[in-house]
Parts: C-alpha cells; sequence; structure tokens
C-alpha cells in the first residue's frame, strides 16, 4: 500500500509542537543508525523532526510525513516489487535511492531494515534503519504525550513496524529486557495513556 499523502491545512485540528522530551526508546545508546542528512539545527542544538502530529479527534493522533514521501512512491514500490521477485540488492539498490530523495521516509527506513534482517541477517545494520525511523517519529511527540496513535492509521502504521523490527534486533542481539521495553512503549502509544508517565 502506497503511504498516505500528507495533512495539509485542512486536516482536522491542529499540529502538535515537536519535543524531543517525549517517550524514548531503548534504543538510545550505542545504536548504530542510518546515516541522517545534515538539516538546520533546532534551539537547544537538536535537529527537529520532518515529522509532525495531527489530532484526528479526542486523544486521537496520528503522524504527518514528509511531502517527499509521496514525491518518491514509484521509486519505493519498484523496490517492493524487486524484492517481492526475490532481489533483495536490486531492491535495496532502488529503496536507497528513495531514500536519497528523502531520507525521512519512514515506509523505505522499515523495508531497509527489513531486507537487512530477513535477507541479509544483518540485525546491526537493520538496527540503524529501524532506529532512526522510531527516533524521528518519537521526536514528533510532544514532552508527556499521552494522547493514542491508532494503529490502523496508514500515517501511524510504519512507527509500529519500526518498532517491531527494531524490537526484533535487539533480541537478536541479546536484548531481550530492552526488546521487551520497546514493544511495551508501542503497546502504551497505541492504547493511549492518559495515567501513564510515558516520560523517559
Amino acid at each position: 500500500m502506497a503511504p498516505p499523502p500528507p495533512a495539509g491545512n485542512d486536516e482536522p485540528g491542529s499540529p502538535i509542537k515537536p519535543d524531543r522530551g517525549g517517550p524514548r526508546s531503548p534504543n538510545r545508546r550505542g545504536s548504530r543508525r542510518a546515516p541522517k542528512r545534515r538539516s538546520p539545527q533546532a534551539k537547544g542544538g537538536h535537529s527537529p523532526s520532518s515529522i509532525r502530529l495531527v489530532r484526528i479527534a479526542g486523544d486521537d493522533f496520528e503522524l504527518v510525513h514528509p511531502r517527499q514521501v509521496i514525491e518518491v512512491d514509484l521509486d519505493y514500490q519498484e523496490g517492493l516489487e524487486i524484492w517481492k521477485a526475490g532481489d533483495p540488492e536490486g531492491a535495496r539498490d532502488a529503496l536507497r535511492y528513495a531514500l536519497g530523495a528523502c531520507h525521512d521516509n519512514l515506509w523505505v527506513h522499515v523495508a531497509l531494515g527489513q531486507i537487512a534482517l530477513r535477507d541479509f541477517r544483518d540485525p546491526t545494520l537493520a538496527r540503524g534503519h529501524f532506529g532512526y525511523a522510531v527516533d524521528l517519529a518519537e521526536r514528533a511527540l510532544p514532552r508527556g504525550f499521552t494522547g493514542r496513535l491508532p494503529r490502523e492509521r496508514p500515517s501511524n502504521r510504519p512507527f509500529y513496524e519500526a518498532i517491531a523490527g527494531l524490537a526484533s534486533c535487539l533480541e537478536a542481539l541479546g536484548r531481550a529486557r530492552d526488546a521487551g521495553e520497546l514493544r511495551a512503549l508501542g503497546d502504551r502509544l497505541s492504547r493511549g495513556s492518559r495515567n501513564d508517565d510515558l516520560s523517559r
């Protein structure tokens, strides 16, 4: 399925200001991440997230992705087709090409992570892609976020796929406890947690 179009100004609700103090995954120490594209630094020295958060209704929210995600969708779909045809190396090349045009594309990072983990059996490389995707989405969440990110929303789905992939990598690397904490974080975000403290 192609990624959904990014929300425009007519999207219900208002954007939520990104904050690096949102929920933290256990991948933040000693992880190998995919190379980051250089971007202007926000106040305080942190890179701003290119992903935003909008309210759907009530306590339900969804992620809003960069517009370039749609522009590289054909390259992304081509990469998936090559992978399905049994050529993981060719798929990786096509997906890396798409990543060059939109580095903050969660769908592409998830696909590259899955290829690295399933076909090349390289959990360290896979963790770089999954971890980058998780970190990018987490930075869109404000500090103390207690809303709900419905799993069924297409815009939220790659975040949960990245969480699942990262947890699998951590388990393969002998970090079962961290993997369990990460899955618990995903469960809390999917159900909402007005009474839970999500800060880390």
